[in-house]
């Protein structure tokens, strides 16, 4: 009880009951039952379990296939210009995909996102992070529930289950429509903001 009167509850982070190793495994086994998923080759996260800033893409693309690590290839490189200029190294943050197979557009089906996002929202809650930066609309509606497109949500912060989403452009559309890049550069702007602030 406070000197109010009141109680008050501190908030407590509970502790991770699962690893990020488990979450995959499990997502593997799983994959293995649906044969449009047997075959394939799975890019899973990559960074520290403990990161302050969680990187969350669309899917791997081909350039990940052979080094096995996501955002490789010329995205890879844009995001890391993108994390640069706020003063982010990407082997500090936490890096993933809503989907871990290379897919087209064609494939990001529900089906797929429904498999995938429930791992997604179970790689979050061992990470933890102070702010995921979605880049692009597939990562951002799995982890708001949102339909509204990336282009009316960007630059804005929602909260996520205790943590903080910032919703931007993908790397990739970025070399497609290099004239977005202004707008990504003033979204890294409120991120530096928002790490910087107590």
């Amino acid at each position: 009880m406070n000197s109010q009167g009141t109680f008050s509850f501190e908030a407590q982070e509970e502790e991770p009951t699962e690893t990020l190793a488990q979450i995959n495994a499990e997502l593997l086994e799983r994959a293995q039952m649906i044969p449009s998923l047997r075959e394939r080759v799975f890019i899973f996260g990559e960074g520290p379990a403990d990161a302050r800033v969680a990187v969350v893409g669309e899917s791997p693309g081909p350039p990940d296939i052979e080094s096995g690590r996501p955002f490789m290839g010329p995205a890879g490189q844009m995001l890391e210009r993108i994390l640069g200029s706020i003063g982010l190294r990407r082997q500090d943050c936490y890096l993933t995909n809503t989907v871990k197979i290379v897919s087209t557009g064609d494939e990001m089906t529900s089906d797929i996102l429904n498999f995938f996002t429930p791992y997604l929202h179970r790689e979050m809650a061992v990470v933890r992070p102070r702010l995921i930066i979605a880049f692009g609309n597939t990562p951002t509606r799995a982890l708001l529930g949102t339909k509204r497109p990336i282009s009316q949500v960007r630059g804005e912060f929602f909260d996520y289950r205790g943590m903080t989403v910032l919703p931007t452009f993908n790397p990739a559309y970025l070399l497609r429509d290099p004239s977005k890049k202004r707008e990504v550069w003033e979204d890294m702007k409120k991120a530096r903001a928002f790490l910087n602030s107590p």
